[in-house]
């Protein structure tokens, strides 16, 4: 069967010489749009055997671009050194690679990569005219329909006189890239967090600094603290990469600390190993973001040029401490005195964790989607499609946003299992009408049919009155999804009568149910008797 999903592309590279971090936002919202119905497809031309894995793992397709010759040694202030061939040469390559693709599909092009710049850019727009997402941190010139930009204390006046006409500057770490985990996580990770810094606790304490670590910072890393266990109970545990290239020198020195030091390789469930961590030493990267969310204390060091920004900002804004560069000529237990022994007192780490939050909610790949597609959802045809139990990880993130909770009728939100049984027990009830509403093949809502336990209205007939819920993908409100699911419904179920419950608090759901022609029978009632409906267009 032809694939006729709509199409996000992604040209972004990954390696041990340039690292994961690239690679694994991409795929974050890569996995956030499969959820909602695209198809996503990687382009790379300098690609890690495991992180290619990743992609495969996660249902992507992927192609690998031949290496055009050997990569440009790296100069102070350029950052082309990884793409080896030239920026005309690769947007051929991915013009060519669309072409294969049904370019017909293709929604979005992302590109993540310090190597191709608005040269680039331009190129593909003069021949495909495909939106671009342009993911950046550099502060330089883009010939994009959006620039995302998480950095912590920029604004888009940071990209003033650097965007071509119509281009959308999404900055700020509320557009971080995070897993669904870690927003699903975050609120039993704080209270679990606070409660341990109120006690001025420190017990576990996690090293992580990027999935490649070329210049093995862990290892010193792990040396610095490793000359603090003496006079402290605390536990090392180390995070690493599948690139990771010095994982020898690593065991050896487990072998000499023992139960003191645990190594975590390639990790899939990351908020949780997060959560239970009470200080991080880290890469100032991408993953900063992560620790912020669950309000992880964090030293930051500098690995790369383009984290000085990030670690900087960070530190001046109280969200963390700048532990500097690396490599370094200070020896480990000399900058373990010096940096990591004064932040372990309760109040520093109590201090960092309440600002760190609340700069990230982990809710950024919806942002983005929003941003990237809303214009689309609101203008294109809505079409209802039955759920099935391939649907229960997006209605579970959207069942747990805060937004949906705080009209829903039950506002707390439900555990994973909680939802599994009840998804399952509504596909079961043959009483229940359950559907995904899909605008330009973008899942963009639900809306349900249930029996009805409300009390019926005084124009009640004999016929059984079924119950109305909806519920809009918070990414995209605004976008009139509601209303037309409701008519949709409508349309699909003509001979029924129907009643709706909503809250009085609820004022745009009660507008939105009046706009579709129910009527108040009580204040938190509202009913559509199928004598008005039939032959509804």
């Amino acid at each position: 069967m032809e694939d006729s999903r709509p199409l996000i592309v992604f040209r972004v590279d990954g390696s041990t010489r340039i690292g994961s971090g690239h690679v694994m936002r991409c795929l974050t919202l890569a996995n956030a749009a499969a959820l909602r119905g695209f198809g996503c497809f990687f382009v790379s031309r300098d690609l890690h055997g495991s992180l290619a894995t990743k992609i495969t793992s996660s249902g992507h397709a992927s192609i690998l671009l031949p290496q055009e010759g050997p990569p440009a040694p790296m100069e102070a202030g350029q950052y082309g050194q990884w793409l080896g061939t030239t920026e005309e040469h690769d947007s051929k390559s991915v013009i060519d690679a669309l072409s294969e693709l049904a370019s017909d599909r293709c929604k979005l092009v992302v590109v993540d990569h310090y190597g191709l710049s608005s040269t680039w850019e331009a190129s593909l727009n003069s021949t495909v005219g495909i939106p671009i997402l342009a993911l950046d941190d550099l502060d330089r010139r883009h010939e994009s329909a959006f620039v995302l930009d998480v950095t912590f204390g920029k604004t888009a006046a940071n990209y003033e006189g650097q965007l071509t006409e119509g281009t959308r500057a999404l900055v700020g770490p509320s557009y971080a890239l995070l897993r669904p985990d870690f927003a699903l996580l975050r609120s039993p990770a704080l209270q679990g967090r606070d409660a341990r810094l109120s006690h001025g606790t420190v017990n576990h304490v996690l090293v992580s600094m990027g999935g490649a670590d070329e210049t093995n910072a862990t290892l010193w890393v792990t040396d610095a603290l490793a000359t603090l266990l003496e006079n402290r109970s605390f536990k090392i545990h180390v995070l690493l990469g599948a690139a990771y290239p010095h994982r020898a020198s690593l065991d050896t020195l487990q072998a000499t600390l023992g139960n003191r030091l645990e190594i975590h390789s390639d990790v899939a469930e990351m908020a949780a190993l997060l959560a239970d961590m009470d200080l991080a030493i880290g890469a100032a990267g991408s993953s900063s973001w992560e620790r912020c969310c669950l309000g992880l204390p964090t030293i930051n060091l500098v690995l790369a040029e383009n984290q000085v920004t990030v670690a900087r900002l960070l530190a001046s804004g109280g969200a963390a401490i700048d532990g500097g560069r690396f490599p370094t000529s200070e020896a480990p237990d000399m900058w373990a005195k010096r940096i990591i022994a004064p932040v372990l007192a309760s109040s520093t780490l109590i201090a960092l964790s309440g600002t760190a939050r609340d700069l990230v909610d982990g809710r950024g790949a919806g942002r983005v989607i929003a941003e990237a597609f809303s214009g689309l959802v609101r203008t294109s045809l809505l079409v209802l499609r039955g759920v099935t139990m391939d649907d229960a990880a997006l209605l579970f993130e959207w069942q747990c946003d805060g937004r949906t909770r705080r009209y829903a009728l039950n506002p707390a939100p439900p555990t994973w299992s909680e939802h599994l049984k009840w998804l399952q027990r509504k596909l079961n009830d043959p009483y229940c009408s359950f559907y995904i509403a899909e605008v330009a093949g973008i899942a963009s809502g639900t809306v349900r049919l249930d029996r009805s336990a409300s009390p019926p209205p005084p124009t009640a007939t004999e016929h059984e009155w079924r119950e109305v819920s909806i519920l809009t993908a918070p990414e995209f409100y605004g976008c009139g999804v509601g209303l037309r699911m409701i008519r949709a419904l409508m349309a699909l179920h003509p001979e029924e009568d129907l009643v709706a419950r909503v809250l009085a608090d609820n004022q745009s759901s009660q507008r939105l149910f009046a706009k579709a022609g129910f009527s108040h029978y009580a204040p938190e009632l509202l009913f559509w008797p199928q004598q008005t409906n039939r032959g509804i267009s």
